[in-house]
């Protein structure tokens, strides 16, 4: 605790007390506290508008006490004349202090070796997958980087996890995790298997004019000429970048962060299908309100990883979107809805029922526009969380087999409640702000749950096109002068 003490010997006013906290006094208005409410208000702590005056006094007030840099001679001494002795001190010979090149011996004997800044460990993709799924955030308290000692839960119907205290809301459908089959890593030991297997820089090579006019004439979709050009350019300011490890992050699944001024590259090692995800950033010239900004915000390539960590088909997301009518029918007896169980009153809510379970079909000629194939059967999760409780779970079927299950939930924009809608996923978890879902395709704005059991017809969006190439791959850069790039 400072105490404060004025010139006068007494402790200082309420307002003495908020001046020498550097607040502008005059400026307040201040008026029916009293001197003990003025006193909290300033706080026990001096700002540094306070110290850093009382510094430079302090500074010019003893200059001419202070040593100069080249000065050999203690304070010790200045103040007695005398040398200082320290019995205790360590006797140094100066003689047999090195001081220059020539004192070096056996220089001859050292064997001269070229140091590769490039060079990675060998780490197979299968250990680093069942490796990162043993160390991964099992709850929010966890964070990055702990691991806590309370028992843990994994929900059987969506797979989101919590420990004993933080579970409970969502409820969830619960079941312990057995620490003895499950064995966890601590995440600071996968950290460092995870760098030691990553180059510290990437580039993307190959990627030109030409082979994103063949991709778009490949796709054949027609598009605005001032919209592709805006998005190939920012494409190949991407891939002409060179992208710099930055991070590790730990959430449900590891990730990795490249990043370079105009892109960011990420690493997503989720144990059913791991890949890489390449984001663009827009100019800092274009307009807020860009179509390109919204456009960017989305990945625009991917590599699916196959066998090993760099090996894999790239694709590219072109800006194209389409449209498809799907059929959707509700299955099943109804149960109240989130409106309801929240308890609302109103006439529009408190009977409000919707179908457990949701019948998808995609006409059988439209299945080959989508990147994966959303048709089957979604049950409704209510116990799990996620907006207005909708979350909604497909059925596996045999094609599913060794891929992330689909879910169907409402996702909310940050700004525009118009643009609320439904989306298809692999991911059903909370996002951080600059982080984007992957998603499969949009339902319209306009539908929502009901109670209707016949079948109706609803508008699906695919806001792009994937199309494949095999003349982009990873390069690593090499730490020389003449910035060369291996081939992964």
């Amino acid at each position: 605790m400072i105490p404060y003490i004025t010139n006068r010997g007494g402790p200082m006013v309420g307002l003495e007390a908020l001046s020498m906290q550097g607040l502008p006094v005059d400026k307040l208005l201040l008026t029916r506290e009293t001197e003990d409410q003025l006193a909290d208000l300033a706080g026990n702590a001096m700002s540094t508008t306070v110290v850093g005056a009382c510094i430079l006094a302090a500074l010019v007030t003893g200059k001419n006490l202070l040593k100069a840099g080249d000065d050999m001679q203690s304070y010790e001494m200045k103040a007695t004349g005398e040398a200082d002795v320290d019995g205790d001190a360590m006797n140094v010979d100066a003689a047999t202090v090195a001081t220059s090149v020539s004192n070096i011996v056996g220089e001859d004997q050292l064997v001269y070796n070229p140091l590769d800044l490039s060079f990675t460990g060998a780490c197979s993709l299968d250990r680093l997958l069942a490796d990162g799924s043993r160390s991964t955030r099992l709850c929010q308290c966890e964070g990055r980087v702990d691991m806590t000692t309370r028992e843990l839960f994994r929900c059987s119907d969506c797979g989101t996890s919590s420990c004993k205290k933080c579970g409970g809301r969502p409820e969830h459908n619960p079941f312990p995790i057995d620490p003895n089959a499950n064995p966890r890593l601590p995440p600071s030991d996968f950290v460092k298997e995870l760098k030691s297997t990553l180059p510290m820089r990437i580039t993307l090579s190959n990627v030109t004019q030409e082979l994103l006019d063949g991709l778009k004439e490949s796709a054949e979709i027609d598009l605005p000429t001032k919209h592709w050009s805006s998005w190939c350019a920012a494409v190949k300011r991407v891939c002409g970048s060179e992208l710099r490890f930055v991070e590790t992050k730990r959430q449900e699944i590891w990730s990795a962060v490249y990043r370079s001024p105009v892109a960011s590259l990420e690493l997503l090692l989720h144990p059913q299908q791991p890949e890489w995800r390449l984001y663009g950033k827009p100019e800092d010239s274009d307009p807020a309100n860009a179509d390109i900004r919204r456009v960017l915000e989305s990945p625009i390539g991917r590599m699916v990883i196959h066998d090993e960590l760099f090996t894999g088909r790239w694709e590219f997301a072109l800006p194209y979107s389409t449209s498809v009518s799907i059929h959707l029918k509700g299955v099943g007896d109804t149960v109240p809805s989130w409106e309801a169980r929240l308890g609302l009153t109103s006439e529009e809510f408190k009977n409000k029922v919707v179908h457990p379970s949701l019948q998808i079909t995609v006409p059988e000629n439209q299945r080959k526009l989508f990147d994966r194939d959303i048709s089957g059967t979604y049950d409704l999760l209510d116990k799990c969380g996620t907006a207005n409780g909708a979350l909604h779970k497909r059925r596996p079927t045999d094609p599913d087999s060794g891929l992330p299950p689909v879910f169907m939930l409402l996702d909310p924009h940050r700004t525009d409640d118009s643009q609320d809608c439904f989306v298809f996923s692999v991911s059903n978890r909370r996002y951080e702000f600059g982080e984007t879902r992957p998603i499969i395709c949009k339902l319209d704005p306009a539908w929502r749950q009901s109670s209707r059991a016949r079948e109706e017809d609803v508008i699906c969006y695919i806001p792009w096109k994937w199309v494949p190439t095999d003349d982009v791959n990873l390069q690593v850069c090499l730490f020389n002068a003449l910035s060369q790039a291996v081939k992964l």
